[in-house]
């Protein structure tokens, strides 16, 4: 397990260095903040439009996050850099394990900085105290990112940089839209065809606390519970096709 630990905080660790990404930060955290300056605007729902945009930005940046790995594994593969690590008794699951954990790191960090900037924001402009509801959504937003995070493995396992990130994106917002069909049609065939994919649509508890709704725990345990199924089956699947691919 030490070894998973390595990899994944050496993938964490290689991101932070990232100028980029604090640039990215810095600048979600300003347009955040810009919503407080929309009043006439928004009619009177500052509220609503700054934690709309304050999820927005959360889920955007998770997104980015996750989509490192289709740039960095198929970056490696095609470079050559893991022969050496490989090489040793770390084994190639353990390879794309640790790869996964140190992506969801770096997503897990760079959105809590969001989602804290985000909460302190929006309370000092008065519109609201934070509250549970919020942290919820952000819960379901994380379980997402983590998804997307597997399918970025899986597809950067045979795929080149820009295809597996192009690839990564339409299924995401693919899902994502096909998860609200799921919601709103009675057909069961078509139900059940929808669930058997990768469901984004978890993401999107953002909209009802934005409304003032409140996400029950059963609907944050559910998503969780999705989205561990399916990160699995994709760290599986990538895996299968890991063993097989000539990295010599």
């Amino acid at each position: 397990m030490d070894d998973v630990m390595v990899i994944a905080q050496n993938t964490a660790s290689r991101v932070l260095r990232m100028k980029a990404l604090y640039f990215l930060l810095a600048i979600v955290i300003c347009i955040i903040a810009s919503g407080q300056l929309y009043g006439d605007i928004t009619v009177g729902r500052e509220k609503e439009y700054s934690l709309d945009l304050g999820f927005a930005m959360t889920m955007i940046v998770g997104v980015l996050c996750a989509l490192v790995v289709c740039f960095d594994l198929p970056r490696e593969l095609r470079e050559k850099t893991m022969v050496a690590l490989l090489s040793k008794p770390l084994g190639r699951d353990r390879y794309l394990i640790g790869k996964f954990l140190g992506v969801c790191e770096i997503a897990l960090i760079s959105m809590a900085v969001v989602g804290v900037g985000m909460l302190v924001l929006t309370a000092m402009g008065g519109r609201f105290r934070p509250n549970l509801e919020i942290i919820k959504a952000l819960i379901l937003i994380y379980a997402g990112v983590v998804q997307l995070a597997a399918v970025g493995i899986l597809l950067g396992t045979f795929l080149k940089e820009w295809l597996a990130t192009l690839l990564a994106l339409v299924i995401f917002w693919g899902s994502y839209a096909l998860g609200y069909v799921a919601a709103n049609t009675t057909n069961m065939v078509v139900q059940k065809i929808i669930y058997l994919l990768p469901n984004f649509a978890i993401m999107s508890g953002d909209n009802v606390v934005a409304n003032g709704g409140v996400i029950e725990w059963r609907l944050v345990g559910g998503g969780i519970l999705l989205a561990g199924i399916y990160s699995l089956v994709m760290l599986i699947v990538a895996g299968l096709i890991f063993r097989r691919k000539d990295i010599a």
